[in-house]
């Protein structure tokens, strides 16, 4: 998958809180994986976002994306 070539946007383009915890709550729900599993996802994916600074992790339906 190509940098930035996922299903939603971006940040930057106008996209709200709302949106990010719907998505966030579509990954963790449909997310196959032991809770432990989840937890450590939702970890790195969020820590990866904030360090890239835009939002996204760039791993598209794991928790924390």
């Amino acid at each position: 998958m190509a940098k930035d070539d996922h299903p939603h946007e971006h940040r930057d383009v106008g996209r709200t809180l709302g949106h990010y915890a719907a998505d966030f709550l579509t990954n963790w729900r449909d997310f196959d994986g032991t809770f432990g599993t989840k937890m450590r996802l939702l970890a790195r994916n969020r820590a990866r976002a904030f360090s890239v600074g835009k939002g996204c992790c760039g791993h598209p339906g794991e928790p924390g994306c």
